[in-house]
């Protein structure tokens, strides 16, 4: 389930600006951390936050 914390980016976060701006336009990226191979991809976020509430409660519609 993905992260329900938002990181917000200033202007001094330009390299990670850069990398993610990289990683959407290349449809994700492979990035290796010493041993480990991690697989980045960058969506942009459809789902208003009130869909957003309801799809993550779980449950049968009308369990609530």
């Amino acid at each position: 389930m993905p992260s329900k914390e938002i990181l917000v980016l200033g202007e001094g976060d330009k390299e990670i600006i850069d990398f993610l701006e990289k990683a959407r336009a290349a449809n994700g990226l492979r990035v290796k951390l010493g041993k480990e191979v991690f697989f980045v991809k960058v969506s942009a976020e459809t789902v208003p936050d009130k869909g957003r509430e309801f799809l993550t409660k779980g449950g049968l519609i009308g369990s609530q």
